[in-house]
């Protein structure tokens, strides 16, 4: 009977020790449940993220497979029309918001797309799936807007074959002369030629190698051509203000931070106009085939087989022209110009005019690529190795009066007693069939249908009057003017003499083109910027040089109406 008290109190207390036990228990499972909801929930947030992030990256590669579409479509374009500026040098209905992938509801032409996504803004999240590109490029215009187009490398100045004076007017004319940012002219050109010229004597305000090895960290200085327009930032008295100026994203745009001061990078001075350095007007890629607007290669006038040349000319030329031609090499002369076959203009006024026989066709630089669209053999060229074109002692790189902008114009003459029987209305065929040069092509003439009047000016001969001709007479010019500079002529931008004078400095086409294509959508906010220089060899696109400008920021508003313009207080606003 004493036995079942004992049992009681054991049992009483083995239930009172095992209450903090399962306590404890419950405490850990509340715990491991709050522990494994935070590891589930930052699972999932680590799931989502990298789900954002994939999808990020796949929308960055579209964007970038839309701009290379644009890229495509430019080099597309221009194997139909490359000697036809109007319709790649600005055409927004070519080049702006083309449709890559998606779909086009309601809409019927890509400015009433703009004009739809313009209400929303950059872009619109509720759109409907759909990337588009834009080929844009800066307009010398109106810098308050951008070019919808491509930019042919014969519309700027060569490094490598521009003059000390060519520079000198170039640089004088596009950098500007303020306190804040003094810039020596003078170092710039020395410098510059310095570079790209063997020696090591260097000029009176140039730098040799004794200048660059003094620097920290030492380097050397080139003494050959440049191989890009960046390479002028190891140049003496170069700076990135001086390159690319205020234009800190490349767009060509004066965007709110290039406008405020010291408020922000990059430095300018908030005077609501755009400085955008000298970078968009010069290259070193200049090159023009020398063939016809057909891509024919052009007769050469002094090819040794005359038989062979009175073939070809007959089959395009008036009687009287070609027999002109062959009385010309039968008495044993050569033509130093295509323009040998107009008769030559009157003598100037002046009584000082130098006596010089008629300048020749030969470019600044001739390019020595055999793989230029050009026939491998003398035979299918018409190509005379033994017949060279006359030299005279002023010659194309400026080494001689013509050098200086007080230069006389050369008395040009006749080759023979007879006038020749070229006509203006023969201008344009004689300049676009013939040549006297049998070379593949030239480098650093200036395509007179499309440099800026910078680049033009840079043509030592012109006059600021002549430039502002050049630019209102090229306004309305038919797609089969713009295949020669005849039209300079006729047009009356400029007299003969000063024609014929500047006629071996001008391009009308190029082989050469910049385009920089801008990938984007309707409905995120992703964007894809790069730059491409690409030679066209015939129907084959060889890029040369491409850069991705996204780390400059995505610098447009693509769905808008791309305009700024200067407001009180240093800052800019977009137009929609």
């Amino acid at each position: 009977m004493k036995r079942r008290p004992i049992l009681l109190t054991v049992s009483v207390g083995a239930r009172r020790g095992g209450a903090a036990p399962r306590g404890m228990i419950l405490i850990v499972v509340l715990f491991m449940i709050v522990l494994l909801a935070l590891l589930a929930a930052s699972y999932s947030y680590m799931v989502q993220a990298n789900m954002r992030a994939a999808m990020a990256g796949h929308y960055q590669f579209q964007a970038k497979m839309a701009a290379e579409s644009g890229f495509q479509r430019t080099v597309a374009i221009l194997r139909e029309a490359r000697n036809d500026p109007s319709v790649w040098f600005n055409n927004p209905q070519a080049f702006r918001a083309v449709l890559v992938e998606g779909t086009e509801k309601a809409v019927t032409s890509a400015e009433d797309t703009i004009i739809r996504r313009s209400e929303t803004g950059w872009y619109d999240p509720n759109a409907e799936p759909a990337w588009r590109f834009n080929v844009v490029a800066r307009n010398y215009e109106d810098p308050t807007t951008v070019r919808y187009g491509v930019t042919d490398e014969c519309s700027k100045l060569d490094l490598n074959s521009a003059t000390q004076e060519q520079l000198w007017r170039l640089f004088e004319r596009v950098i500007p002369q303020d306190t804040t940012n003094p810039v020596d002219v003078g170092v710039l050109v020395d410098s510059l030629l310095d570079w790209r010229e063997p020696g090591n004597s260097p000029r009176a305000n140039g730098a040799k190698n004794e200048f660059y090895q003094s620097l920290e960290p030492p380097y050397a200085c080139k003494g050959a051509p440049f191989s890009t327009i960046e390479e002028l930032l190891l140049v003496r008295g170069f700076s990135a203000w001086v390159l690319f100026g205020e234009d800190y994203n490349r767009n060509g745009l004066l965007d709110p931070n290039e406008d405020d001061g010291d408020a922000s990078f990059p430095p300018d001075n908030a005077d609501g106009v755009l400085y955008a350095g000298i970078a968009p007007f010069l290259t070193v890629w200049s090159r023009e085939a020398n063939v016809s607007a057909d891509q024919r290669p052009r007769i050469n006038l002094n090819m040794r087989d005359t038989q062979k040349l009175q073939e070809l000319m007959s089959e395009e030329f008036s009687a009287e022209i070609v027999s002109y031609v062959m009385q010309v090499r039968s008495g044993g002369m050569a033509f130093n110009s295509v323009m040998n076959l107009l008769p030559a203009p009157p003598p100037p006024e002046a009584e000082d005019a130098p006596q010089d026989p008629q300048l020749p066709d030969d470019p600044l630089n001739p390019i020595e690529d055999p793989a230029a669209s050009q026939p491998t053999t003398d035979e299918a060229a018409g190509i005379d190795a033994g017949s060279q074109p006359a030299t005279t002692d002023l010659d194309q790189s400026g080494a001689a009066s013509e050098k200086s902008p007080d230069a006389k114009p050369p008395l040009f003459k006749d080759l023979t007693e007879v006038p020749p029987p070229g006509t203006y209305e023969d201008l344009h065929l004689i300049l676009d069939r013939l040549t006297t040069d049998p070379v593949p092509g030239y480098s650093g003439r200036i395509n007179v249908n499309t440099a800026p009047r910078e680049v033009l000016a840079t043509i030592e001969q012109l006059t600021d009057e002549e430039v502002e001709a050049i630019l209102v007479a090229r306004g309305d010019l038919a797609p089969e003017e713009r295949r020669t500079p005849a039209w300079v002529l006729t047009r009356g931008a400029l007299d003969e003499t000063k024609f014929r004078w500047i006629l071996p400095r001008l391009a009308t086409k190029s082989s050469v083109f910049q385009a920089e294509c801008v990938g984007y959508a309707d409905h995120v906010g992703v964007m894809d910027r790069f730059n491409v220089v690409f030679e066209l060899r015939g129907p084959i696109a060889q890029v040369i040089y491409t850069r991705s400008l996204n780390e400059l920021g995505t610098a447009y508003t693509p769905h808008t109406d791309e305009l700024r313009t200067a407001t009180q207080g240093g800052s800019t606003r977009t137009k929609r």
